[in-house]
């Protein structure tokens, strides 16, 4: 499932100028995940630290979050589509900007040193 991700990821990144609007919206990561545990929580570990899933299938969010070539285009993009194990909703354009601002919260932030 790791490697769809990662291959949406990357093929949607190439798609940058499709979704410019994305680009610049920040998004609520609080009411981000207010929304992922109503609508996400049953299928995907949502609070960071949690690595599995109710769903073995879902990733949890911070594995996306920390699947390299994860931006936000590139999951707005992942969110517009259909995924096989993965039931079809709609998001608000507000719904959809927060929950990508607080999966993108659970990045790894690694320190910024040079060895």
């Amino acid at each position: 499932m790791l490697t769809r991700i990662l291959a949406l990821s990357a093929i949607f990144g190439t798609v940058i100028a499709s979704y410019p609007v994305f680009a610049q919206e920040a998004g609520d990561p609080s009411s981000g995940f207010n929304h992922a545990q109503q609508v996400c929580a049953g299928c995907h570990a949502i609070r960071q630290g949690d690595k599995r899933s109710p769903n073995p299938l879902a990733p949890s969010f911070e594995a996306i979050a920390n699947t390299p070539s994860v931006t936000g285009i590139s999951l707005a993009a992942a969110l517009h589509s259909t995924h096989e194990n993965m039931p079809n909703f709609v998001l608000s354009r507000t719904d959809r900007t927060n929950v990508i601002a607080y999966i993108l919260s659970l990045k790894n932030e690694r320190e910024g040193m040079i060895r």
